[in-house]
């Protein structure tokens, strides 16, 4: 597994729509799934409450994630065949009131090699 990344977002501030998985046709895929496979899950944890907005949005399947301190969100990032989901694209919508804290968790194929 990848190290654990810890973020914090202000008023205002979000992460655009995204997959989290490495995409075979970029130039880049071979040295990372090199270092442990392909990115096969995720898992969100939301570390703090938020006063409005800062959800999480997967616009594929309509749907998000209200964030709530100690609660965990996992989804993945590649089918049962290994196959990327293109479900799995997501957003960390804009916060509009207080500050949201959030860690990641990439969970690879393989054990991770830094």
């Amino acid at each position: 597994m990848e190290r654990l990344q810890v973020l914090k977002y202000g008023k205002g501030q979000e992460y655009r729509p995204h997959y989290d998985f490495f995409d075979p046709k970029n130039a880049n895929y071979q040295k990372n799934i090199g270092k442990g496979g392909q990115r096969v899950g995720t898992l969100l944890m939301y570390l703090s409450d938020v006063e409005a907005g800062g959800g999480t949005n997967f616009p594929k399947i309509n749907l998000e994630v209200r964030p709530k301190k100690g609660m965990a969100l996992y989804f993945a990032n590649t089918k049962f065949d290994g196959s990327i989901e293109p479900l799995s694209l997501h957003a960390g919508m804009p916060v509009n009131k207080g500050t949201k804290f959030l860690a990641t968790k990439w969970l690879r194929a393989n054990p991770y090699v830094s």
